[in-house]
């Protein structure tokens, strides 16, 4: 008798081989607008901690700017003269949010909701001087909520837009 077919191991072999195929091409494959949103909420939040640590340890004050409704926030340094300046520190260079990452509005409780202008966050040896609530929207209209704790230097990130601190 002639049995024609594939046996149980050849065809787990090449499963194997496709599956290690696609752990390699899934990553590199152009990310999603939600995804993004997640990775700069996490970024953000990951930024204002790093912040907080710098200043602490380096005796300086860092500043975050914002304009909400815009894509932009940039990290500031304090310099001798009293002026910002560019940070010396290279990871605070970076773009804490990708590009079309929008600062939906920022929540900062003596100056309520802000949803245009800007607005800057100092952090200094105390660490963050307020709580704030920053609002990140994707491109879909999809929310991330970034949250940071002024007395404990804790930075949380959740799924969705988040209003009071849980």
């Amino acid at each position: 008798m002639n049995r024609r077919g594939f046996t149980l191991i050849e065809i787990a072999v090449v499963l194997a081989i496709i599956g290690m195929l696609l752990m390699l091409v899934l990553p590199r494959l152009p990310s999603t607008g939600q995804e993004d949103l997640k990775v700069s909420a996490r970024t953000l939040a990951a930024t204002l901690r790093y912040m907080e640590d710098r200043a602490a340890t380096g005796r300086t004050t860092y500043y975050l700017h914002m304009e909400p409704g815009t894509d932009n926030i940039k990290v500031q340094e304090a310099a001798a003269d009293g002026s910002e300046m560019e940070p010396t520190d290279p990871l605070l260079q970076k773009r804490p949010v990708k590009e079309g990452i929008v600062v939906a509005d920022v929540f900062v409780p003596r100056l309520g909701k802000v949803v245009d202008g800007t607005i800057r966050l100092d952090v200094g040896n105390g660490g963050l001087r307020d709580f704030v609530v920053i609002h990140l929207r994707s491109p879909e209209g999809k929310f991330w909520t970034v949250m940071a704790f002024p007395s404990s230097g804790k930075v949380k990130v959740f799924d969705g837009y988040q209003e009071d601190a849980l």
